[in-house]
């Protein structure tokens, strides 16, 4: 599947010095492949965009060459042939690597999770709220194992876009899908939430291939993407999407109804209060509110008169605000610790 099965970018770098330093570094990814690459200067996707800042973190001249990336098979031809020497966007998983002498793995810079998009309105909270809906998937994905196994009733699409266009119209009462896709369809669809599912076992950790003989370029990478995550991967994700703007592995993971309130705060408020809630020129910082728990679900619920803020009485449940700010207050202790 061209959009989730690699969501491929190849880096391509020139190693020219004795000592293995990185001179240069050379994408090539799809021109039309969004959440993951595009040619497009304002919006390149988060592939592109996460190749160009491991490029600045290693000191590297940084450029892109575009093709074609719907045949797995010519994408790693391109990688032993030694046209390219790094591709992102591998999930790091046997069934991937197995069989793949030649290559060797970067660790993961994030997470590609299995989420329910729906409707805000009686938004799917859980997989149990799945049962008696119709189901819509993509054919032969994970998400397709997961609600046939669970035995819920499904529709089964070719593509991630036909997979949505049945959820816009209607046809289906929700989807199933993979994290990066969901999260960029609800940025650009108003009025609907991303729910992410506690399915660990189908949990992708993504990472880049390398070449076996380049054992150093892939010392490199690894380092890179310790560098970047500290200095605002979330910010690159967030521009993607909700789902992946805290996509990397938590150390301390969050209780199921923290979960669905991050989820409906990243995917209704963080487009103009920020995913870390510290605000923006649209909206002031939640961090920095001083009111009780029940000011805030009346703020929320109401709205403010004279400001964008706009009543979301009867699209979001009083219970739901209400662990919405505690959501906030998590993270802003959070902030306060750093």
């Amino acid at each position: 599947m061209r959009a989730v099965a690699l969501a491929v970018a190849i880096l391509v770098v020139a190693t020219a010095s004795i000592d293995a330093e990185v001179r240069r570094i050379r994408l090539c990814a799809d021109p039309s492949n969004l959440p993951f690459s595009a040619r497009d200067a304002a919006e390149p996707g988060f592939e592109v965009e996460i190749a160009r800042a491991l490029a600045e973190s290693l000191g590297a001249d940084f450029s892109v060459h575009w093709l074609s990336t719907a045949r797995e098979i010519v994408v790693l031809r391109q990688l032993a042939e030694d046209r390219c020497n790094l591709l992102m966007g591998v999930p790091l998983t046997e069934r991937f690597t197995d069989g793949k002498d030649g290559l060797i793995f970067s660790a993961p810079y994030y997470v590609m999770r299995q989420v329910v998009v729906s409707p805000a309105l009686g938004a799917v909270r859980s997989p149990d709220d799945l049962r008696g809906k119709l189901v819509g998937v993509q054919a032969m994905t994970l998400s397709d194992h997961m609600v046939f196994e669970r035995g819920y009733p499904r529709r089964i699409y070719l593509s991630p876009g036909e997979t949505f266009t049945a959820l816009l119209r209607g046809e289906v009462d929700a989807i199933v899908m993979e994290s990066p896709l969901a999260g960029w369809f609800v940025k650009r669809n108003p009025g609907f939430r991303v729910t992410e599912l506690n399915e660990p076992t189908r949990d992708l950790k993504i990472g880049a291939a390398i070449r076996s003989g380049d054992p150093e370029l892939k010392d490199a990478v690894d380092r890179a993407i310790v560098k970047v995550q500290e200095r605002g991967l979330s910010d690159i994700f967030a521009r993607y999407g909700p789902t992946l703007a805290q996509a990397a592995p938590e150390s301390s993971p969050l209780s199921p109804d923290l979960r669905a309130a991050r989820s409906t705060y990243l995917t209704q408020c963080s487009q103009c209060h920020g995913t870390d809630a510290k605000g923006t020129a649209a909206a002031p910082n939640l961090q920095a509110f001083k009111g009780s728990e029940d000011d805030f679900v009346r703020v929320v619920r109401n709205g403010r008169a004279g400001t964008a803020m706009t009543p979301w009485k009867g699209l979001i449940s009083d219970d739901d605000i209400r662990v919405i700010g505690r959501y906030i207050k998590l993270l802003s202790t959070s902030s306060g610790r750093q």
